[in-house]
């Protein structure tokens, strides 16, 4: 009897789709941030946790340019994405996001 190729649950992801989120380090990055936390976080402060981990300076040391250019691609590009597929939720009266799918940077990426 030949093993069939399962499809993934109804909460779970295609692995092209998590692969696409992995292969984007600023996407990654956040991913791994805010799964670490553990709690929502404002898109702000991720986007200096980011740019932190990323060129492995303190948060205190990420330039206004370097968090508002991170800041613009997680809001254009990333959490639109991550919103749509039930990754993170977005509240934008608080300007927070959370994860909503722990266990994603593991998954994917060697």
């Amino acid at each position: 009897m030949a093993a069939q190729r399962s499809e993934p649950g109804p909460d779970e992801l295609p692995e092209r789709v998590v692969s696409d989120f992995l292969s984007a380090d600023t996407c990654r990055v956040a991913l791994s941030i805010l799964d670490e936390r553990g709690e929502p976080m404002v898109v702000e402060d991720l986007a200096t946790a980011v740019v932190a981990a990323r060129d492995d300076v303190a948060a205190s040391d990420v330039t206004d340019g370097d968090r508002a250019a991170v800041c613009e691609e997680l809001y254009d590009e990333h959490i639109p994405k991550l919103t749509a597929t039930g990754v993170l939720s977005y509240d934008s009266m608080l300007g927070t996001v959370t994860l909503l799918r722990r266990g994603l940077v593991g998954r994917g990426r060697a």
